[in-house]
């Protein structure tokens, strides 16, 4: 068991934005690495090289470096609230490199593990690598299983929410990956001896 304290994951090193826009607005987002937008209400849409992509409500997509063109849609009596996380990158990936290709495809693996329920066979296809060699090489990296580690830094990502936001613990279980409020509440709490609520009253506190 970690305390929140004691964290030392990619998102201990990472910013956080918490926006509410109350109108439709279209607006541009330059990022060097890569960012976690999470749609906590309403919806966006975003040009990803010529094609245009949508984001919902309580749905996380994970920005490349480049230049986005955003659009939040919000309606006459809506509001837009949306959480961009700014990741520490070599955090996340670790300094050690391979080459161009095999790195670019690890990091897309890694990306989508954080950002979605993805399987381990898929996560290993992105690889170009059997389930058996990506869980090994995974754990070379990492001192963990995908699972194990996926889980952590989702885990993390929500403490760093409940500290830095008012952001409800429903959304944030969504947001997270679990299926209901009560897993998260009881797989949080078994990770660092607390509970979502405890850590965003002390929040409120601090």
């Amino acid at each position: 068991m970690n305390s929140i304290e004691d964290m030392s994951s990619p998102f201990c090193g990472a910013m956080i934005e918490y926006i509410s826009r109350s109108c439709d607005t279209t607006e541009e987002l330059v990022t060097e690495g890569y960012d976690i937008m999470c749609v906590l209400s309403g919806s966006c849409s975003f040009d990803a090289g010529g094609e245009v992509r949508y984001i919902y409500d309580n749905e996380i997509h994970i920005f490349g470096r480049g230049r986005h063109s955003i659009t939040n849609r919000v309606g006459s009596d809506g509001v837009f609230r949306d959480i961009l996380i700014h990741l520490d990158k070599d955090r996340l990936f670790g300094r050690v490199r391979h080459s161009s290709r095999e790195q670019e495809r690890f990091e897309e693996a890694i990306l989508k593990g954080i950002s979605s329920n993805i399987s381990i066979e898929e996560l290993a296809d992105i690889c170009c690598l059997s389930a058996s060699t990506f869980k090994r090489r995974f754990r070379e990296r990492y001192s963990a299983s995908p699972h194990k580690w996926f889980l952590g830094c989702r885990l993390e990502m929500a403490a760093m929410i409940l500290r830095q936001t008012d952001v409800p613990t429903r959304y944030i279980a969504s947001l997270c990956g679990f299926i209901n409020v009560s897993h998260f509440i009881a797989t949080f709490k078994r990770r660092f001896g607390t509970t979502p609520s405890h850590v965003a009253r002390r929040a409120e506190i601090g």
